[in-house]
């Protein structure tokens, strides 16, 4: 089975070490209630700090995921002239991909927790809003008690460091059901655990990210969401799921882009984000080979496409 991580090499977090194109995009910059985000590593798109800017601004996307092994080597007169260049295009920074591995030993937790430490009197100069991060569904070693407590434990700490810099912590739940054979344990996989969670971390600056497809896969239902309140919000991931499977038989690293299949009721998610007033950054994440290989202009329009038609549903 494809690991979650390294399915796609992310250039969004720092690194120490059948998709249907229309032939144009309608420029519709400003005229949506959500941001459209630009994550690079979500659609294995090549770029750098400075390409990113001119693609998310030539495609119509209002935001972009920060490339920190990039960004962290700026010096202070780089990151005030890239934060104007950002400005004079219309952009904004989405969260950026946590780059602490805190699901293995407590050593290498450690280690990534340090160096993330190090870096963010930098980081924090780009005014990044925060980072995002998953929580795996199934663990080998661990019955599920005990690994809640090491992830509340851990995640607190970096909650707590991130809340120095006005920064905030999204996690996000894993739904698809054919995880759940992966391991020995099962693990939070509903946005009713994952509620669980972040009430015992209690630290103000964590939150949610929300994916329409694992509210899908774990067949939650709107009234599952009620709860949420916008500043709960980190950031939103929107995906389609694969025709002709029920949500149990879904797979985590089979999607499509948002509309492609109309599978996900997608004007239903996007209602309840609306109904929180929530008018921050939707990325997609697809896990899809065909979207991956495909040339740059043709995957860059299809998932603006895909993002801009599915914000007109509401």
């Amino acid at each position: 089975m494809i690991n979650r991580r390294s399915f796609v090499k992310s250039i969004s977090t720092i690194s120490f070490g059948s998709v249907l194109i229309p032939n144009q995009f309608t420029e519709m910059k400003g005229e949506n209630y959500f941001k459209a985000s630009l994550s690079p590593g979500s659609i294995g798109l090549k770029t750098d700090a400075n390409k990113i800017i001119s693609q998310a601004y030539k495609y119509n996307f209002s935001a972009i995921s920060p490339l920190l092994s990039e960004l962290i080597s700026f010096s202070l007169k780089q990151i005030d002239d890239y934060r104007s260049k950002m400005k004079n295009h219309n952009l904004v920074f989405d969260a950026a991909g946590l780059p602490i591995q805190f699901r293995l030993d407590e050593a290498n937790f450690l280690k990534d927790y340090e160096v993330l430490k190090n870096n963010l009197p930098k980081i924090s100069k780009f005014k990044i809003p925060g980072f995002i991060t998953w929580i795996m569904p199934t663990n080998n070693e661990f019955p599920y008690l005990k690994n809640f407590n090491i992830h509340k434990s851990r995640l607190k700490k970096v909650a707590r460091l991130l809340n120095k810099y006005d920064m905030k912590l999204g996690l996000e739940y894993v739904g698809p059901k054919t995880l759940m054979s992966r391991d020995k344990f099962p693990f939070i996989h509903t946005i009713a655990e994952l509620r669980s969670l972040i009430h015992e971390i209690k630290e103000d600056n964590v939150g949610y990210l929300l994916d329409s497809f694992h509210m899908y896969c774990s067949e939650d239902k709107p009234s599952d969401y009620e709860f949420l309140k916008k500043e709960d919000i980190v950031s939103v991931q929107i995906n389609d799921a694969v025709m002709g499977r029920s949500p149990s038989e879904q797979i985590d690293f089979e999607r499509n882009l948002p509309g492609i299949t109309g599978v996900i009721n997608l004007k239903q998610f996007l209602s309840i984000l609306k109904s929180k007033f929530y008018n921050g950054c939707i990325s997609v994440e697809p896990f899809n080979k065909e979207i991956y290989n495909m040339e740059e202009n043709k995957k860059l329009i299809a998932v603006s496409n895909s993002l801009q038609n599915t914000f007109n549903l509401v």
